[in-house]
């Protein structure tokens, strides 16, 4: 019989934990060490290869933290040596509760079998959503059998709870509050720069003062930035003193990206890849935030803006549109697939008339409600919501197909649809 006695000991995993997991872990740690819950991370990998996040920061104290392979990179890892690695590692942590990163790695597949083999409620961490890439009707089927094995799920917003329903997860059983960042940490720096002028940093795209649109990602096809182009170009020639626009990131795009911005000259800015204070200065000094992906789950870089006090002109393809962005009052959004209405967007955020300050002020007040706390509130409420749960089924083949997915997968990501094109 499941244990649902209240967990003493809650173990929360992802491949590689980066500055945003380690905000979220610190607000869980303090949330739950007040009701005498030790919080242990599980990290998969010492680096993963589609993020720069070598050294994480330490642990908070009430932390426990241990990384299963530190010198190995995640997407190398054969799935199978992970199943084996973490059994291990799970047998010696012995968690009251499990925390699953996902259900599409095989990290979060070795502590989905172990929790179910030894009777640990599950609570799954999802950002997925319907419209993220085709489905098929036996890949849906058989996620949707393994989904309904956990017993509660952490969702980042609205499309992606709406997602688990579909898959006949039950609503009862999800709470809200995934995908945050550190508001304060951004929100204190952009307006001390602001305020502070001969603060200005010597960056590319900042030594001219015109104002401009920034864009922050990696530059990858699913991003959208050659539509981001197209739509500026547009803008360009049919606005009396545009904008600029500066793009920060990097990636394979990068060189067909600059060829196209080329012929506007010094309107258009690929600073490269910024972290730390100097990503928040352009945050400080833009005049709106333009995040045009095709594909995206969420959209973390719009918290940031946000949080940055800063207007937003979101596509209605990233999973954050829907919980974050209220037309006309914090910006707008629009169909990635479609420059002509981004230019119109970019337009209308950029015209003089447009109170800018105030939509600022807006997405400020709206972040306020998606910080660490919102992560540590929504855990807690999963965890109680596992807890309750006295109706999960026996079944025979959730075990018997993680152990096979494990053996069959030759690549960490085998079986990840989300891809870095």
């Amino acid at each position: 019989m499941r244990n649902s006695v209240k967990p003493r000991r809650v173990l929360l995993q992802w491949p590689k934990l980066g500055p945003y997991h380690w905000v979220r872990v610190q607000a869980a740690a303090h949330a739950l060490q007040h009701e005498g819950v030790q919080v242990l991370v599980l990290e998969t990998a010492g680096r993963e290869a589609r993020y720069g996040w070598w050294g994480a920061e330490p642990p908070p104290r009430a932390v426990e933290h241990v990384q299963a392979f530190p010198g190995a990179v995640f997407e190398e890892l054969r799935p199978w040596r992970v199943h084996r690695r973490l059994q291990r590692l799970l047998e010696r942590l012995r968690p009251d509760l499990v925390v699953v990163n996902g259900y599409s790695l095989p990290d979060a597949r070795a502590l989905l079998y172990w929790g179910l083999r030894n009777g640990r409620p599950v609570v799954l961490m999802s950002d997925s959503k319907r419209d993220d890439l085709p489905r098929s009707r036996l890949r849906e089927a058989l996620k949707a059998h393994l989904i309904r094995s956990a017993d509660a799920a952490l969702v980042a917003g609205t499309p992606h709870a709406a997602y688990l329903k579909s898959l006949g997860f039950p609503e009862s059983r999800i709470r809200f509050g995934l995908n945050v960042v550190d508001n304060a940490a951004f929100a204190q720096l952009a307006q001390s720069l602001r305020s502070s002028p001969e603060r200005r940093p010597k960056l590319p795209g900042l030594e001219d003062r015109r104002p401009f649109f920034l864009a922050v990602g990696r530059l990858l096809r699913r991003k959208g930035y050659p539509e981001l182009l197209e739509a500026y170009a547009r803008y360009r020639e049919r606005t009396l003193q545009p904008w600029r626009l500066v793009l920060l990131g990097d990636g394979p795009m990068r060189a067909e990206l600059e060829a196209r911005a080329r012929p506007m000259g010094a309107d258009v800015v690929l600073a490269g890849l910024r972290t730390g204070g100097e990503l928040v200065a352009y945050y400080a000094y833009a005049g709106a935030f333009v995040h045009p992906a095709l594909q995206e789950q969420w959209g973390l870089v719009v918290n940031e803006a946000m949080a940055s006090g800063l207007p937003v002109l979101v596509s209605r393809q990233s999973g954050c549109a829907q919980d974050l962005v209220r037309e006309g009052e914090n910006g707008a959004t629009f169909d990635a697939h479609d420059p002509e209405e981004l230019a119109r967007r970019l337009q209308w955020i950029s015209a003089p008339d447009t109170d800018r300050a105030a939509l600022g002020r807006c997405s400020e007040a709206i972040i306020a409600q998606w910080g660490p706390e919102r992560f540590a509130q929504g855990l807690q409420e999963a965890i109680e919501a596992a807890l309750e749960r006295r109706d999960r089924p026996f079944s025979a083949l959730a075990c018997p197909l993680l152990w096979a997915l494990q053996h069959v997968a030759l690549r960490a990501n085998s079986f990840h649809g989300m891809r870095e094109l």
